[in-house]
C-alpha cells in the first residue's frame, strides 16, 4: 500500500489514520489536529503543506507553529504513543 507524502498530498488523500499535529514554538502548546475537520473547512484539494500557513496557536495565537505527519505505516519508535490519542475538537 502506497501512503500519502505530505509534501504533495491534499486533504483528500489523507484521514485520521494518519497523525497531523501542531506545536506552538512560543508556548509550547501541542495539540492533534482533525484532518476531517481541516477538509471540510479548507476543502479537499487543499494542498496538505499550505495548512501549515493558515495555523495559529489556540492560546497564545502565535504562527510559529511546528507541523508533525506521519503515515500510518510510521508506528514506530517513541511516537507510537500518539497514534493513540484522539484527535481533539473545538
Amino acid at each position: 500500500m502506497e501512503y500519502a507524502k505530505f509534501e504533495t498530498a491534499t486533504l483528500a488523500h489523507i484521514d485520521d489514520s494518519y497523525y497531523y499535529s501542531a506545536y506552538c514554538r512560543r508556548c509550547k502548546h501541542h495539540a492533534r489536529l482533525s484532518l476531517v475537520k481541516l477538509r471540510k473547512h479548507l476543502g479537499d484539494d487543499y494542498p496538505l503543506v499550505k495548512v501549515k500557513d493558515r495555523l495559529r496557536c489556540e492560546r497564545c495565537r502565535s504562527r510559529a507553529v511546528v507541523i508533525t505527519f506521519l503515515a500510518p505505516n510510521q508506528r514506530t519508535g517513541n511516537v507510537a504513543y500518539l497514534f493513540s490519542q484522539a484527535p481533539r475538537g473545538r
